[in-house]
């Protein structure tokens, strides 16, 4: 769990001088550089407009109980009950000392249905027992959950970081072991911001021993407890003013960029203080930063597939995040797992992702709406309210994250639109296309005709018809449908490559490549012409059904009569 930095700090200074087997040596960092760069994080302005998007519009990794999209919503299992259903519990292993997961997490995680983050707490790398290690993971595995484990986490500021080639030396170790039970997962897990000469990269064990990356992250009001903080320290350690989720997690998401790991993402643990040894904190420094929290981190950082609430206080730390005795915090707790944007069960979905508004594509009305979000932080402006313009005229205006605006298209004519967005002083101005029941933000929407918007076309697949979210399209004699309904009936694997735009589906060998808004697509490397591209309707992929069925092997016909594809497997 979490530790006290500076105290953690004075523990190693003393443990290095007093002992030869902590020999290690961290360099100096160059103190006036880093807090030019910490000054720059904090002082970044995020102003942009949101959608929700389909979840295959969502960075994807392929590593081991990665989600396809969206994040699992998670707490302490012992105080959950308020707030199920959850898609993780969050239990805790404490070093050496227990063979199984302690009551009553151990009972609820069996009789559950959500994955779990088990955070295997490490105090020294020289008494792990190695056969204890193993009589554990078989005993986790034998829960089959899905369990992540969070091996030796925090290590940048805790005593078994001191020796960083030890720390790595031990920590694969453990995860090649891990590694060998279907049921388990590996965690790479530091803290957010830990001691400031100890560098995320000097503990990093190699992308083959981790399968998801982890942070503790917490917002305090007070550096280490002190309501004297230093400019400096609140700066450096982005505490009270500075304490946002989406400000502390920015030098890992630096150092992930930097070093090219392309790994799922989870908050390990987090949360916001709501008291303090001095008292509670004020409801309105808490309120903004839960819902940056909760809200604003999968916005910005889609990448990020799980958070863990932690919904306790613990006798020896100086702030507190247990929700229980606060109604406003359970409340904001409650509104963003109930949103649709998290994952509520290990085997469930979420309704959506957030997109760039710009980059959501056709957005279809739900009773004649369409929700948008303004993901919205300026620095030490807590209390900002976002207004809303259409066609430059006033419209909305909303006061907290995630500011949520429905815009009513009922009243809109088909065509070119404008929305604005002004917050504090900020302007943002995006163009929207209203075509029927839906819009779409950026560039014009083909033009798809009416007569044939409106018939409804089937497709069978070995004489059953198969059920897709979003219906087939005509389009120049050729018939679209959804890329991973189709695929998947098909029997093939299928990804979706958000960078270049791309989907990718295998089956029996065969690899095939389709690009959004092209003419072609590769299977096994040879480009095929095609006589409609790939587009994106309603939030989903689409692609031509003969084309993509002939290359899997299948044959294709056409009913007329009954305006259905007819595909023999």
């Amino acid at each position: 769990m979490k530790k006290i930095t500076a105290f953690t700090i004075f523990i190693a200074m003393l443990l290095s001088a007093v002992s030869p087997a902590f020999a290690f040596s961290f360099p100096e960092p160059d103190w006036g550089a880093l807090l030019r760069e910490r000054e720059q994080m904090v002082s970044q302005i995020d102003f942009e407009l949101y959608a929700e998007g389909s979840v295959q519009s969502a960075p994807y990794y392929g590593a081991k109980f990665e989600p396809r999209g969206g994040a699992y919503i998670g707490m302490i299992a012992e105080t959950s009950e308020e707030f199920a259903p959850l898609g993780c519990y969050l239990t805790y292993i404490d070093n050496m000392n227990q063979n199984d997961l302690y009551y009553p997490a151990n009972q609820m995680i069996e009789a559950g249905n959500s994955v779990v983050m088990a955070g295997w707490t490490i105090s020294d790398l020289d008494s792990i027992d190695y056969d204890q290690v193993r009589r554990v993971l078989e005993n986790l595995n034998d829960y089959g959950k899905q369990i992540f484990v969070r091996f030796a986490n925090e290590m940048n500021e805790s005593a078994i970081g001191l020796d960083p080639d030890k720390y790595v030396g031990v920590f694969r170790r453990v995860a090649d072991m891990i590694h060998s039970y279907p049921n388990l997962a590996v965690v790479w897990s530091p803290m957010d911001i830990g001691a400031l000469d100890r560098p995320f990269e000097y503990y990093y064990p190699g992308d083959e021993y981790v399968d998801w990356v982890g942070l503790s992250s917490y917002s305090m009001m007070y550096f280490l407890g002190n309501p004297d903080t230093t400019y400096k320290d609140s700066v450096y350690f982005m505490t009270g003013d500075y304490a946002w989720a989406t400000n502390k997690v920015k030098p890992f998401m630096n150092f992930l960029s930097a070093n090219n790991i392309n790994k799922p993402i989870m908050i390990s643990e987090g949360g916001v203080a709501t008291n303090t040894n001095f008292g509670p904190t004020p409801q309105n420094w808490t309120a903004p930063r839960m819902r940056n929290f909760l809200w604003s981190l999968t916005m910005k950082y889609p990448q990020i597939k799980m958070v863990n609430y932690f919904n306790t206080h613990r006798a020896d730390e100086t702030s507190r995040y247990d929700i229980n005795d606060y109604p406003y915090a359970r409340e904001i707790f409650k509104e963003a797992a109930n949103s649709g944007a998290y994952i509520r069960s290990a085997d469930g979905q979420p309704n959506f992702v957030f997109q760039p508004a710009n980059g959501a594509g056709t957005l279809a009305a739900k009773d004649g709406f369409v929700k948008l979000y303004t993901l919205a932080h300026i620095p030490k402006q807590p209390d900002i309210t976002v207004n809303y313009y259409i066609d430059g005229g006033w419209t909305h205006s909303s006061n907290q994250i995630p500011y949520i605006y429905n815009l009513d298209i009922t009243a809109l004519t088909d065509g070119e639109h404008s929305l604005k967005i002004s917050a504090a002083g900020n302007e943002k101005s995006y163009t929207f296309y209203k075509r029927g029941g839906a819009v779409q933000f950026g560039a014009e929407p083909a033009y798809v005709p009416a007569e044939t918007a409106a018939r409804t076309i089937s497709v069978t697949l070995n004489g059953q018809k198969l059920i897709f979210d979003q219906d087939p399209v005509m389009e120049n004699d050729r018939v679209l449908v959804p890329m991973r309904k189709i695929f998947e009936a098909l029997g093939a694997d299928v990804y979706w490559d958000e960078a270049e735009q791309t989907a990718i589906a295998e089956r029996n060998g065969k690899i095939i490549i389709i690009p959004i808004g092209k003419n072609y697509m590769t299977v096994n490397g040879s480009r095929v012409t095609l006589d409609v591209p790939a587009r994106l309707i309603g939030g989903r992929t689409l692609v031509p059904a003969r084309a993509v069925s002939e290359a899997l092997g299948c044959a294709v016909d056409w009913n007329d009569p009954a305006q259905t594809v007819i595909i023999t497997d």
